[in-house]
């Protein structure tokens, strides 16, 4: 199972994205009404979850998802080949040995073969009309690496992988010709980075690949199955998780028919769906996907496989995100051994289980180790990626809000502020990922008192994850509880009430009415209630609070909301 460094590599490549909750340990010690305020200050900082990325299809030992010897105008074998074995040999890397290698004659086949659906498909993600396609600003005098030609309107330079330098941009056009004459429909890595191409070169270049190879096997086959599951990854990393999901299922249903249940490529795509349903707010659904995917990898690998790994990295995550923070914590410390004794342990492939681990010692309140790891994390990812890389933007997006935690503020402040530009340059002024880099630097300023800016980037994160999700979406929790406790700070109860309000209905759905997530909201909804005068629904809503906590933290729940029902005056 590959594995992607990347954005919800958190950067997982990384293992999906939503939000992630820190299990409260500041009022277990003070039990008053600042401390429910300032648990729900810790909902508001949103981690990335570092998640794996979605392991892809590619050059598998054994298995349908190998890179397949194709004819020399980039075809998959004609349907009189379909009796073929399950691996095709591979052609010699040595025939393509990069991109740049014969770059003319790349040229010459694409405008040959090319055909007017390819041609506008091109025209609109230039145009900025794909789903995800917005690309940020190219340097002035940028040029494509294979061709040497600046952009132009209708084929703009994209930089869709983790070249640097002079290597960074290229056209779409001549990405699509070096994929045709590569011939390995499978494989979507940069024959120069050797990662994984993102972005909408990768939908572009995975839908290439469904029709040729619908073309010429039909589309039922296994073939078709493999690139079905890596384009659907690669919407998911756009952020299209409908369109994800719905590919996945479609693979995943070939897969079944035609290995069985209980074959590796299930259990990959299995995975990866998960991840899609995570995405879209169903915690069980990917749960029950991954323990699936898990029992048929131990099966099919032995319990100490890197694919192994990769699931119980995506199911400690889901048992984070569930609240077990100690289950979290242990299945995440088996998979990092794993880790590194396959890949070393400096090796960018760990990353994802550093990142993940981190966040389950953040949430157990050792905050000082989840610092460690992160840092570690940081210069691995510095070293494989460069400095300015996205996966680097969501370690730093991470470890700024632990030094937060940690009581620095100006330290937080400024590696959030490195996050936000990187994330800015990589996706455009109204992505997704902005909207999380623009919440952690919003709450950052709230901690240096600068309120206005607090607002104006919560504000901002807000309407870009309304925009991108809906407005039900999990996804929309870390900027309305950030806003909810400063519009407390700044005395406006009742723009606080809603804002909790509009948290409480999403959690609800999103964790279930028992998640002491849900607890610590209702507990901080009461102390509005008592703020506007209403203190029979204060009550009320405080022992409702008490319930859901104690599930959680047992007796220790009294110093979180009982002593606040004490305290508080009533009449």
């Amino acid at each position: 199972m590959s594995q992607r460094e990347g954005d919800r590599h958190g950067g997982g490549p990384e293992v999906s994205g939503g939000t992630l909750f820190s299990q409260p340990s500041c009022c277990q010690d003070c039990g008053c009404s600042a401390g429910i305020v300032r648990l729900l200050r810790d909902l508001a900082t949103t981690p990335c979850s570092g998640l794996l990325p979605r392991g892809l299809l590619l050059r598998r030992s054994q298995g349908h998802g190998a890179g397949q010897a194709l004819d020399s105008a980039g075809r998959a074998p004609s349907s009189s080949s379909r009796s073929a074995p399950a691996v095709l040999p591979e052609r010699r890397e040595a025939e393509v040995t990069g991109e740049a290698a014969g770059s003319a004659a790349c040229e010459e086949e694409c405008s040959r073969n090319e055909d007017s659906s390819s041609r506008e498909a091109r025209r609109r993600i230039c145009a900025g009309q794909e789903e995800g396609s917005r690309q940020p600003p190219v340097p002035h005098g940028a040029t494509c690496r294979i061709c040497l030609e600046e952009g132009t309107e209708e084929d703009e330079l994209l930089s869709p992988c983790v070249c640097r330098g002079s290597a960074k941009y290229v056209h779409l056009g001549c990405i699509e010709a070096a994929f045709m004459a590569r011939a390995h429909l499978l494989d979507v890595i940069c024959p120069t980075c050797k990662h994984h191409y993102e972005g909408p070169a990768a939908v572009h270049i995975g839908k290439l690949a469904v029709k040729e190879l619908e073309e010429n096997y039909g589309e039922n086959h296994v073939y078709v199955a493999a690139a079905l599951h890596n384009l659907g990854i690669s919407y998911g990393l756009l952020g299209d998780a409908e369109q994800e999901r719905d590919l996945l299922e479609r693979a995943l249903a070939i897969q079944e028919r035609e290995h069985g249940p209980d074959h590796c490529d299930v259990a990959t795509t299995l995975a990866n769906l998960g991840n899609a349903y995570d995405r879209l707010g169903d915690l069980a659904r990917q749960r029950e996907l991954l323990e699936r995917a898990l029992k048929i990898n131990e099966r099919e690998y032995g319990a100490d496989h890197h694919a192994v790994a990769t699931t119980l990295v995506n199911l400690g995550s889901v048992h984070g995100r569930l609240g077990d923070h100690t289950r979290q914590r242990d299945i995440l410390e088996r998979a990092h051994r794993i880790m590194e004794r396959e890949f070393g342990p400096n090796s960018h492939k760990v990353t994802a289980s550093l990142v993940n681990l981190s966040l389950a010692y953040g949430a157990l309140g050792d905050m000082h180790r989840q610092r460690d790891l992160l840092e570690r994390a940081l210069r691995i990812n510095e070293q494989e990626y460069g400095p300015d890389h996205r996966a680097v933007a969501n370690t730093l997006l991470n470890l700024g809000n632990v030094y937060g935690c940690l009581g620095d503020a100006e330290r937080k402040r400024d590696l959030l502020l490195r996050a936000l530009r990187i994330k800015q340059r990589e996706y455009g002024p109204d992505h997704h990922e902005v909207a999380k880099a623009l919440v952690s630097l919003g709450n950052a300023y709230g901690d240096l008192g600068m309120l206005e800016e607090q607002r104006e980037f919560l504000e901002r994160a807000l309407s870009i994850q309304r925009r991108h999700f809906g407005p039900d979406h999990r996804e929309l929790l870390s900027s309305l509880t950030g806003l909810s406790t400063l519009y407390d700070r700044l005395k406006d109860i009742e723009r606080k009430k809603d804002l909790l309000e509009q948290s409480l209905r999403i959690m609800e759905r999103s964790f279930g009415p028992q998640h002491y997530n849900v607890g610590i909201i209702i507990a901080a909804l009461a102390e509005a209630h008592g703020e506007l005068g209403d203190f029979d629904k204060k009550r009320e809503l405080l022992e409702q609070s008490l319930v859901i906590i104690e599930l959680k933290f047992g007796s220790s729940a009294l110093f979180v909301v009982g002593q606040t029902i004490t305290t508080w005056p009533y009449t």
